[in-house]
């Protein structure tokens, strides 16, 4: 028998967003029995065309008109920044937002503004065994395998795509205008998001923070405990019994 949070989401409507690089197929282990669900690739991913100019704004533009009202956006990386902007320019009331591993801009550190440029050269002209071989650097074989399964099917003018989008965005600026109930997910292996995970809690009036076992792709490492922290915070947003903890561990 399924518990009520599990139908909670079972018939919400729902739209998930992968992170660069990966395909809406990543979703899979999280949404395959979810009837009401859509995994969209990114524009420059999967069998999605690209995006012209390739930014965060034009992603978001391309998936809006797959916004549903009372829709569940759960966005990952910087899918996670995609849903951020879908939330701002939705003309539909969401039910929910939950970001996985995402920040609102990696330019608020000087690592984020230095190292870009630096980058840059290193994704459009390294050997492609070699781009490859150090996708998913540091993370879990499971993750290192997605990583590098979706990677592998992308041309190189794409992933630099992809990397400039999520460089040169700033959803600072929309963080107050955010009214959907939102819950921040992150990783406890890998610390490089939870600065700018919390900035986004503590910047979003009643939204949660949640850290759980896993590195970046938490999808693939816990889905479990990903999918079972999305029921239950839908299952309090639904009841009026959201937590009184902001950061909770």
């Amino acid at each position: 028998m399924q518990s009520d949070e599990c139908r909670v989401l079972r018939r919400a409507k729902s739209l998930w967003i992968h992170g660069a690089g990966l395909s809406g197929q990543t979703w899979q282990p999280l949404t395959a029995d979810l009837p009401q669900s859509v995994t969209p690739d990114l524009p420059g991913h999967g069998t999605a065309h690209a995006a012209l100019p390739p930014t965060v704004e034009s992603f978001a533009e391309r998936l809006r008109p797959l916004l549903k009202d009372d829709m569940v956006l759960v966005g990952h990386s910087l899918g996670g920044m995609v849903a951020l902007e879908l939330a701002v320019r939705s003309p539909v009331r969401l039910r929910g937002l939950i970001l996985v591993e995402a920040v609102s801009t990696v330019r608020d550190r000087w690592i984020g503004r230095v190292a870009p440029p630096v980058a840059r050269p290193v994704l459009k002209y390294l050997p492609r065994f070699l781009l490859e071989r150090m996708a998913g650097a540091g993370q879990s074989r499971p993750a290192i395998k997605e990583t590098r399964r979706w990677l592998s099917r992308m041309k190189r003018d794409q992933i630099v795509a992809a990397f400039d989008a999520a460089r040169f965005y700033d959803g600072r600026r929309h963080l107050a205008k955010v009214t959907t109930p939102t819950l921040v997910i992150v990783g406890t292996e890998n610390t490089a998001t939870h600065r700018g995970a919390r900035l986004i809690a503590n910047s979003l009036k009643g939204a949660e923070f949640e850290t759980l076992d896993g590195g970046h792709m938490l999808h693939i490492d816990n889905p479990d405990g990903l999918r079972r922290t999305i029921e239950t915070f839908l299952a309090r947003t639904r009841s009026g019994t959201r937590s009184n903890e902001k950061h909770k561990k």
